[in-house]
């Protein structure tokens, strides 16, 4: 379901108005950019001293595991293509899962923009994990007993870290797009939808819609869709289906710029 969703809106994005030429060059650009940044898997050379990681978390259900990461850009600049690097635990700190392996999708390895002095909750939800298999988890201690923590909880996503590399400065207006009409979906699946417009010049290729649900300060689902085009002065509908629970909470959406 969530497949056919994906391929649905990226059928849709494709039906922009540029001409051949102009899109064989943005998906030449694009390519160049996905070859750069995931061939080799992400690796993070030095920690970024402009970005602050505030809160992190983990969200698991039986539609997968989700990876939320909040951010504060601490700069006077927008942050663009900043490398996130992120390491998945379990209750006994086991590693379950990492964000470096080569091949994935930028979105994956890395945040859009970071408006200066801004917040921002970053998500990842493709997190592949295989529950009861903890690969890298410390041994559990001969003397646990059967309802600790360590002796049913291996393998279960329950934490997450993060490191920021560092990211260039953007250079140029910084295209605006909002994101309006922003309502809770139910059916099939709970989950947030409406309209991303783009009030800039410059088609949005590969835009990514990050999908929050929050009871109180605390964020209790997410997930994200990504919109193969924008055009320039259009909008696109998104859906974006959760990992989580909705009940009683409030959603929210944003759409940072990917393409500039």
């Amino acid at each position: 379901m969530r497949l056919a969703a994906a391929v649905m809106l990226l059928a849709f994005a494709l039906s922009g108005c540029e001409t051949s030429q102009e899109k064989s060059a943005q998906l030449e650009k694009a390519a160049k950019h996905v070859i750069g940044s995931a061939a080799k898997g992400l690796t993070i050379a030095k920690t970024s001293t402009a970005v602050r990681v505030l809160a992190t978390q983990v969200l698991h259900d039986s539609e997968g595991t989700a990876a939320v990461v909040t951010l504060r850009n601490l700069s006077a600049h927008a942050l663009a293509d900043v490398p996130i690097a992120i390491t998945v635990h379990d209750a006994s700190g086991g590693v379950l899962y990492k964000n470096n392996t080569p091949g994935l999708e930028a979105a994956l390895t890395t945040v859009p923009l970071l408006a200066p002095g801004a917040r921002f909750t970053w998500i990842d939800d493709q997190v592949q994990v295989t529950e009861g298999a903890a690969g890298n988890a410390p041994d559990s201690s001969p003397s646990a007993s059967p309802g600790s923590p360590a002796s049913t909880s291996a393998g279960t996503p329950t934490s997450v870290t993060a490191q920021l590399g560092e990211a260039p400065a953007a250079t140029g207006p910084v295209p605006q797009i909002r994101a309006t009409g922003v309502h809770a979906t139910e059916a099939p699946e709970a989950g947030v939808a409406g309209s991303v417009a783009n009030d800039s010049s410059i088609a949005q290729h590969g835009l990514v819609v990050y999908g929050l649900a929050r009871r109180g300060t605390r964020i209790v689902a997410a997930g994200r869709a990504v919109l193969s085009e924008v055009p320039a002065h259009g909008s696109l509908p998104f859906q974006v289906l959760f990992i989580g629970s909705t009940q009683g909470a409030h959603v929210e959406a944003s759409a940072p710029p990917t393409t500039f």
